[in-house]
């Protein structure tokens, strides 16, 4: 029988308190203002349309399909037979998987590099702005980024213990993150990736006897992640078919000659949403403190290690990643299986993320292991450390003065906070619909973002681009949003086509969120222009007359 482990010791009872509390400041920034949270993205719209499965016979919409798995939509189908069918409720989604991303990462940083490390990861996560600014939206992003910690953590074990357990734990992990999100393959990619490095740089584990483990139960993991994920393959396979689906998204991949200037575009993304001083001076100080109350040999000069780091990635917050250089993907000799697997994951995101296109929510995976990084200052392999070793601090310097170069030379646009309301479509379609728009004999024609669509709750056309709108002539009343206008071509030449059919009754001022104006335009992380944000829609209502 095996015999009980001890209590925690004071050092881990402080340290989760001290979890526990940002935990609650994470999830006090992430719902701060939820009257005020509306849709704004295109993807918005679309999964909070498909999240009416849950309240009618169809099942989820297959609308979905070129943009998630039925994780997100299933999550907030459920959310809505709870508080019912609303903006609001499909957001409270990803505050609260955003929120348990804090004690994600403490978990995960403490098992690896031991007693402080979680209080620090737990300090940046909360006060993540980049995080928070994806949690208060109606996006997959936040929770795939708790996917993928609780993955690695799963991968973590079974690099330690290969065995029937842990492979059907890391199986359901990767299955799970596949189901999130259509990258969610990467955390079992890491775990191989994590299999190889420790069999190839670790000689006390360079054993047939472990290849063979890591190969065999690798296999059983992969089998089971492939049956997690079995049933949404056939719906897609249903509607279109898996084959149109890698299509679509072949659509957005880049090349190796794009690589270095849409890795760097993301560097200046992420640093263009961190929120600036107030809020990365504040992380850092709060992980400071942290490490101060948890206690433990040498905490005075790892709290100072902490601030030290802290100044670099405040002055520069894309150090984050610089950090992962340092910490994860450069262990120290004898590094614990962990820390292999954390820099297998940090090596293959930094090499995979920058090939796709530049949206920078896909940097969050690599943001998330950022904070890990920043809390393997601390210590590493579980064991508290009284100071850095020369090669660690040398490498640490190198990064952070890496991290403050690469920001001046090439600086970031400053872009508001992610505290701000984002309800303004949403106050549009009110208004536009408190004009009778849809009691009209036809139904409204809608060329709009699907938030548009989700917030009219009543018959409409949607129209694929303007030409579709102008095809079908002036027959009906038609809602504009100008930022769908802009895919279509110059705005003001189809406008002037647009007023030879319908008259503008109304224009509703709306505005794109920082974290949408980047999907939209990747560059106004490096210059800010005047009036890009705006996308007012305009109420068109036929001309009498009118071409038909």
């Amino acid at each position: 029988m095996k015999p009980a482990e001890p209590p925690p010791g004071p050092t881990a009872r402080r340290e989760w308190s001290f979890v526990a509390a940002m935990t609650a400041v994470g999830l006090a920034v992430r719902i701060w203002g939820l009257g005020r949270l509306g849709l704004v993205h295109f993807d918005e719209g679309i999964y909070a349309i498909a999240g009416l499965w849950s309240l009618g016979p169809g099942g989820i919409d297959p609308l979905v399909i070129p943009y998630a798995p039925a994780g997100y939509p299933g999550l907030v189908g459920l959310a809505y037979l709870v508080f019912g069918p609303s903006d609001a409720a499909a957001i409270l989604v990803s505050i609260a998987t955003g929120t348990l991303a804090v004690p994600a990462s403490a978990w995960l940083s403490r098992r690896t590099f031991g007693p402080g490390a979680g209080a620090v990861a737990a300090a940046l996560a909360a006060l993540s702005a980049f995080h928070v600014a994806f949690s208060r939206m109606a996006l997959t992003d936040a929770t795939a980024t708790l996917a993928w910690l609780v993955g690695l953590i799963a991968a973590q074990r079974f690099l330690e213990r290969p065995g029937p357990a842990s492979a059907v734990v890391l199986g359901l992990a990767t299955g799970l993150a596949q189901l999130v999100k259509y990258s969610g393959w990467t955390v079992g990619a890491a775990a191989a990736l994590g299999a190889v490095a420790v069999v190839a740089l670790d000689p006390d584990r360079r054993t047939k006897a472990q290849a063979r483990a890591y190969l065999a139960w690798g296999i059983a993991a992969a089998l089971i992640a492939a049956i997690v994920y079995a049933p949404w393959f056939a719906f897609v396979q249903r509607h279109g078919g898996y084959g149109a689906l890698l299509a679509h998204h072949r659509g957005y991949m880049g090349t190796l000659a794009t690589w270095p200037s849409h890795g760097l575009q993301q560097l200046r993304q992420a640093t263009a949403l961190s929120g600036g001083f107030p809020w990365n001076a504040t992380a850092w100080g709060l992980a400071a403190l942290g490490v101060a109350i948890v206690g433990g040999e040498g905490r005075g000069r790892r709290a100072a290690a902490v601030l030290a780091v802290g100044v670099a990635a405040t002055i520069a917050p894309s150090a984050l990643w610089w950090l992962g250089l340092a910490t994860l993907a450069s262990p120290a000799r004898g590094a614990a299986p962990a820390v292999r697997l954390l820099g297998a994951a940090w090596a293959g995101m930094s090499l995979l993320t920058p090939f796709y296109h530049p949206y920078a929510r896909l940097w969050l995976p690599l943001q998330a292991l950022g904070w890990v990084a920043a809390a393997g200052v601390v210590g590493e392999g579980g064991r508290p450390v009284a100071g850095l070793s020369r090669r660690r601090f040398v490498t640490l310097a190198a990064c952070c003065v890496g991290a403050i170069v690469q920001s001046l030379a090439w600086p970031s646009a400053s872009l508001p906070g992610p505290l701000g309301p984002s309800d303004s479509l949403r106050s549009a379609v009110a208004k536009a619909r408190s004009m009778g728009i849809l009691d009209a004999p036809s139904p409204i024609r809608v060329l709009a973002r699907p938030p548009v669509r989700f917030y009219l709750g009543g018959p409409s056309r949607v129209e694929p681009d303007a030409e579709g709108l102008l095809r079908g002539g002036g027959d009906a009343w038609a809602l504009v949003d100008v930022a769908q206008l802009r895919q279509s071509g110059e705005v003001s030449d189809l406008g002037a086509r647009l007023l030879e059919r319908w008259e503008k009754v109304a224009e509703y001022p709306t505005t794109l969120n920082p974290p949408t104006l980047l999907d939209v335009d990747p560059d106004a992380a490096v210059v800010s222009r005047p009036g890009e944000a705006d996308a007012p829609l305009w109420l068109l209502r036929p001309l009498r007359g009118a071409p038909r």
